[in-house]
């Protein structure tokens, strides 16, 4: 049939056009065969869940980035070919992510890995091949039909009979939309990360960094163990003892149980609380990890922060007395300032070699080392134990069998609510709570591993770096250095020692006042060190502790009822 216009020359009628233009349809398909090689690494424990899913993120709005300029330039050939490289790329840096991971639980970032590289011969590199070539293809496998069926298909889509990519004024205005999404993207460094043409010069110049950082930490650590020597710090306590010092991460003590919170978070300390100094009014001098450890276990404090540096801390101090000193820790390897202080170790066991703090890297997968340390023949040890504790994500902290909270409904869900908190922050409270039960029962298992010394002389302290603001006063979930919930921290010790822990009225003890920018005194007090600037007024279980001893300032005022802040 033609239409006939008046004056004109007749014309075919213009055939109804698709609900979705082809230049987003390609895009979505792109999209789909991306994500679904980024899920079959995940289904197969070569990529974790958070992982996964910035990943597909990624592959998402990218794609439909592409798509979205397809609508705008003519350039068909060239915006097929970028899309065919950037979901390749994606696709192999899944891969190599998931061969590391397969193998070793590392992914590139790490710097051992690019020291690995670099640091082999021919001779290695061809034993690395014949032991690990075939799983080597096996990974490769994958991404590689992946990219062939992509290319196949970017041919299919480039055929003449396709007819142009030719788009309306509605699908140009989604198509600008989208490609500008996809910029913005980048904007999110996080989430720039995940484009591989970020990732990858940005991981060459990371590892020029760490390298430089390590260079730098070690000279430092000569530096203040020299200066530990020149302060000739001396042991004054029994020919053997162990001292256990384990370092929470983002504990707040309101939600422990322990402390009067109305859920049940720490029921196996509770069971031990006859055997545990409980302090009841200890706060933080900080609320973020590296700043606080600084001012935990150098001579740094509020007033003076930057004295870490010209001065030794108690690591060092610890080695110059005699004692063999150990950092186990459930964190991140170089990790800037907290790197500096784990160097000070003679040794050190990292059991987190995945994503840092965005893997599941569980708390307890430091019992199986911790153990074999303390039972080692050394008369003198000082163990430190940095936990991952509850550090965002929280649900990444614990294991199903302590999803405790998340699918109840309680007094205290109900408080949120009353409080006007949003549904994500009742949510989040819930994970927190389940990461603080499960914190509990590997606090308890440390506790159990000291407890067990034989008669030796030991002592565990527990502390968190500082607390967290989970909805407490606001609509928040995460660090906060403007609520008093960002510093209040729970602080026990343990020790089979009676001198250690009975010189003064028990409640009058737990009941002091006392922020953790001088705990290093209350360390050297614990290992027996004498050292020139040890202060007793500062030491919390000295019998000559200061009554006016410094309290960190807390911002802010509670906006839920106490039993549920």
């Amino acid at each position: 049939m033609f239409i006939v216009r008046p004056g004109g020359a007749a014309r075919k009628p213009r055939a109804p056009s698709s609900a979705l233009p082809p230049a987003l349809r390609h895009a979505l398909v792109r999209a789909l065969v991306t994500i679904a090689g980024l899920a079959l690494f995940w289904r197969l424990g070569m990529q974790d869940q958070h992982s996964f899913t910035k990943a597909a993120a990624f592959a998402a709005v990218a794609n439909l980035g592409l798509g979205g300029l397809a609508l705008l330039l003519p350039w068909r050939r060239a915006l097929s070919g970028a899309a065919l490289l950037l979901n390749g790329l994606v696709l192999a840096t899944a891969a190599i992510e998931g061969f590391l991971f397969w193998l070793y639980g590392m992914t590139p970032k790490h710097i051992a890995v690019a020291d690995a590289i670099l640091g082999s011969n021919p001779e290695e590199a061809s034993e690395f091949l014949a032991t690990y070539g075939l799983h080597m293809l096996l990974v490769a496998a994958l991404p590689t039909v992946l990219v062939v069926l992509l290319a196949w298909l970017e041919r299919r889509w480039g055929r003449p009979h396709d007819g142009p990519l030719r788009a309306g004024r509605a699908a140009r205005w989604i198509g600008a939309g989208l490609a500008v999404l996809f910029g913005a993207l980048h904007l999110n460094p996080t989430m720039a990360r995940e484009n591989p043409l970020v990732y990858w010069p940005a991981y060459v110049d990371d590892y020029f960094d760490q390298r430089a950082l390590m260079e730098d930490i070690r000279r430092k650590v000569a530096r203040d163990l020299q200066r530990a020597g020149q302060d000739r710090a001396s042991y004054a306590g029994p020919p053997e003892q162990t001292v256990v010092l384990v370092l929470g991460e983002s504990v707040n003590r309101s939600n422990w149980s322990l402390y009067g919170y109305p859920r049940a978070t720490t029921p196996e300390l509770e069971r031990r609380r006859k055997d545990l100094l409980v302090f009841r009014n200890v706060n933080s001098a900080d609320a973020a990890t590296a700043q606080s450890l600084l001012k935990m276990l150098t001579p740094a404090t509020a007033a003076d922060p930057q004295a870490w540096r010209g001065q030794p801390n108690v690591l060092a101090l610890a080695r110059v007395a005699g004692y063999r000193v150990f950092w186990v820790s459930n964190q991140e390897r170089a990790d800037g300032p907290i790197q500096i202080l784990a160097e000070h170790a003679h040794e050190q066991v990292f059991v987190n070699s995945g994503r840092g703090r965005e893997a599941r890297s569980l708390d307890e997968r430091m019992l199986p080392p911790l153990e074999r340390i303390l039972a080692r023949p050394e008369p003198k040890k000082l163990v430190v134990v940095h936990m991952q504790g509850a550090h965002l994500r929280y649900d990444l902290r614990y294991p199903q069998a302590f999803d405790r909270f998340t699918r109840t409904e309680d007094g205290v869900d109900a408080a949120l609510r009353q409080a006007g908190r949003p549904f994500w922050i009742v949510k989040a409270r819930d994970q927190y709570d389940n990461a603080m039960l499960y914190g509990d029962h590997v606090i308890a298992a440390i506790l159990d591993l000291a407890q067990r010394q034989a008669g030796r002389p030991t002592s565990l302290l527990y502390v968190s770096d500082h607390g967290q603001e989970v909805g407490h006063n606001r609509d928040f979930a995460g660090h906060s250095a403007t609520d008093a919930s960002g510093y209040q921290v729970p602080l026990l010790v343990w020790s089979n020692r009676a001198d250690k822990t009975a010189r003064i009225d028990r409640d009058a003890l737990e009941g002091r006042a006392y922020r953790t920018d001088v705990l290093d005194h209350t360390l050297y007090g614990l290992l027996d060190i004498r050292a020139p600037g040890y202060r007793a007024e500062d030491d919390l279980l000295s019998a000559s502790f200061g009554a006016d001893a410094r309290r960190a300032p807390l911002p802010g005022g509670p906006a839920l009822p106490a039993a549920v802040q």
